[in-house]
């Protein structure tokens, strides 16, 4: 089976520690989970990204297109339209899983292949992530100790993992292989993601107001 992840991490990236530190408890919550399920730890989570930078690259896009899932992590940052990198790593995502989906059977496509997870904001989640299966993390403090030890988020993260497990087996059940062209995979420019970006972040709303 070519997918060498089951999950990609798309997140804002932090300067503060709590926000750094968020990120981590999840990767960590999320790699237990995983392990336990597939045999090894297969999340994929950028740390060498510039903060606030654009830069994507082709190691970035091939592991987005090897991965099962992604796992967005939504705060109302997370669609700015000064700094895309998230928004090209969602539409990305969404054009594989439009390809991909159709390979599988009805009812395989339930909720699809991007798995929000709402931290802040839950109130400005975008309508079309709304439909997707969805975790509202949005009562998370950093004083809650791990998640991958806290009843609620722990059993919420384990939910999540029988689904991207049920999704690699019915995968891994196809003729066809899903990740053949991953080797030239690449993500949208900012011009060609820019006017529905524009659209979406009306959602958000940024701070300051711009």
């Amino acid at each position: 089976m070519p997918f060498k992840y089951a999950c990609f991490i798309s997140y804002r990236r932090g300067a503060e520690d709590m926000a750094k530190e968020m990120i981590a408890d999840l990767h960590d919550a999320l790699a237990g989970e995983i392990e336990l399920a597939f045999g090894t730890n297969a999340v994929f989570r950028d740390e060498t990204r510039l903060h606030g930078g654009d830069f994507l690259n082709d190691a970035l896009a091939r592991a987005l297109c090897q991965s099962v899932c992604m796992i967005l992590v939504f705060t109302r940052a997370y669609f700015d339209q000064n700094r895309t990198y998230c928004a090209r790593e969602y539409k990305a995502m969404e054009k594989l899983e439009q390809e991909r989906l159709q390979l599988l059977p009805p009812e395989k496509r339930l909720h699809g292949l991007i798995i929000p997870i709402v931290f802040r904001g839950i109130n400005y989640l975008p309508q079309e992530l709304k439909q997707r299966l969805c975790l509202n993390f949005d009562r998370y403090l950093g004083s809650d100790g791990p998640m991958r030890r806290h009843p609620y988020y722990a059993s919420e993260i384990r939910k999540v993992v029988e689904y991207m497990e049920n999704l690699y087996t019915a995968f891994a059940n196809l003729a066809i292989d899903p990740c053949e062209q991953c080797e030239h995979f690449s993500f949208p420019t900012e011009e060609e993601i820019r006017p529905w970006l524009e659209n979406i972040s009306h959602e958000t709303i940024p701070f300051p107001l711009r």
